[in-house]
């Protein structure tokens, strides 16, 4: 291949790249309208805490997920029992809340502030959910629950709901980081170290 062609699939890629970044964010934009009608207890539910911490401590905080009323119902009464079990999981085995001390993180607030959101149609069509039941982006943002949620155990569920945490943790990922670990490695550590 010449050098002209070289950089005219650069430019292509990098073209491609940016329009699927601005599909993204604009379907991102559109289900964020939609979480402002959900969030009707304000502040607490902003953060994804309900509850306060009783004087037994942290291990006792109450932490909800916040869910988009446009995420399938199926998929939020899964949502809901699998972050209760993820809760569980999470304060009665050492080595699960060590995943998220070891990134710096608090496990209360890394649950408590994801955000379950459906995939959009720009993610649809892509087909972003191929082999996958849901995702999000390193350090923050919502989750995207893919229509097969609903079809996981709950234990499963639950294992998928610590992993994306993990990564509003700070846990990065191959391919986008070239050190991170694949995503079958994260389950397997999460599995592993949570008792899943």
């Amino acid at each position: 291949m010449d050098t002209h062609q070289t950089k005219t699939t650069r430019r292509t890629l990098l073209t491609l790249m940016a329009v699927g970044h601005i599909l993204g964010a604009a379907a991102h934009a559109a289900d964020t309208v939609d979480l402002e009608a959900s969030r009707a207890d304000s502040a607490a539910v902003a953060a994804g805490l309900h509850g306060e911490s009783s004087a037994a401590g942290d291990d006792e905080t109450v932490c909800r997920p916040t869910i988009s009323t446009k995420v399938m119902a199926r998929n939020r009464q899964k949502i809901s029992d699998a972050f209760e079990f993820a809760l569980d999981r999470v304060r009665e085995v050492p080595e699960c809340r060590e995943l998220f001390e070891g990134l710096g993180a608090d496990w209360v607030e890394s649950l408590g502030r994801v955000i379950f959101l459906p995939i959009g149609r720009a993610q649809a069509r892509g087909d972003v959910c191929r082999g996958k039941s849901a995702y999000t982006m390193v350090g923050g943002g919502p989750v995207r629950v893919c229509r097969e949620f609903s079809r996981l155990s709950d234990t499963q569920a639950a294992m998928v709901i610590i992993h994306e945490a993990l990564h509003h943790a700070g846990l990065t990922e191959y391919p986008q980081d070239p050190d991170g670990m694949t995503s079958n490695a994260i389950n397997g550590m999460v599995a592993e170290s949570c008792g899943l």
